[in-house]
């Protein structure tokens, strides 16, 4: 399981600060999004990342992310 650490959080704000941006090439964006797949646990992040109202600040979505949990059978 994906553990939130101090040093994810960090990244992942920053990512997510990138992605935000309007800023990335269409590579640029494609590694940010991977990377965040890679770091954060819940599978919809991009919904409440770039859609959600009202706007989450890049934090608030990082632990959100992480309040995720699968359903386990």
């Amino acid at each position: 399981m994906k553990q939130l650490t101090p040093a994810v959080l960090a990244e992942s704000v920053t990512l997510i600060d990138q992605l935000r941006s309007g800023e990335l090439d269409d590579e640029q964006l494609s590694a940010v999004v991977m990377r965040l797949r890679s770091l954060l646990p819940d599978p919809e992040f991009m919904g409440y990342t770039v859609d959600h109202i009202p706007e989450l600040t890049a934090e608030e979505v990082v632990r959100k992310a992480f309040q995720y949990r699968p359903i386990q059978l």
